[in-house]
């Protein structure tokens, strides 16, 4: 009975630790990717933006390799977005496009990151208590209205060079009809 008892424990202990070793390894790829994300929007020229967006990418399926080992389903759904706006970061068709999309992964980054966090300290899918359970949806709500300003603030980005484009067209033109 005691052997046995042991034995069960152990597997139990094993299996337990294996989880959190595996969210352990997906958190440390994912610090990479938030490392050569940052890197990619600190970038002041069009071909390390896309360098560092491609190792970022690179850092991500590493994570998303390891997420299934980890079952937080949460920062499994960020890492496959952050996949996603990653790639359009690495092959972007112009600077501004690249950045766009480099500040939207970051932000996916950041939520796999906040996921995997609220996932290991309440052990493998469990929250301890009312109050946690309120505090991580303020702090996922939080994430979501930072992705919106973040997205905004690529819009208004957006509509200022249209502006800058526009005003130089307009006073060409003026320059045009003046000359006539």
């Amino acid at each position: 009975m005691l052997k046995s008892t042991f034995v069960i424990l152990s597997l139990v202990m094993t299996t337990t630790f294996t989880n959190t070793s595996n969210c352990d390894n997906a958190y440390s790829a994912t610090s990479y990717a938030l490392n050569y994300a940052k890197k990619s929007l600190k970038a002041d020229n069009f071909d390390h933006q896309k360098f560092y967006a491609n190792k970022a990418y690179t850092a991500l399926e590493k994570t998303n390799k390891l997420m299934k080992q980890c079952g937080c389903l949460k920062a499994k759904s960020a890492v496959l977005s952050g996949l996603e706006n990653i790639d359009k970061a690495s092959k972007p068709k112009d600077w501004d496009l690249g950045r766009h999309y480099a500040k939207l992964a970051l932000i996916d980054v950041e939520n796999t990151i906040t996921a995997l966090d609220i996932f290991t300290q309440n052990g493998i899918n469990t929250v301890s208590s009312a109050a946690e359970l309120k505090d991580n949806s303020l702090l996922l709500e939080a994430v979501e209205l930072e992705k919106q300003r973040v997205s905004l603030e690529a819009e208004i980005e957006k509509l200022l060079s249209k502006k800058r484009v526009l005003a130089i067209r307009i006073a060409e033109n003026i320059q045009k009809q003046r000359q006539n």
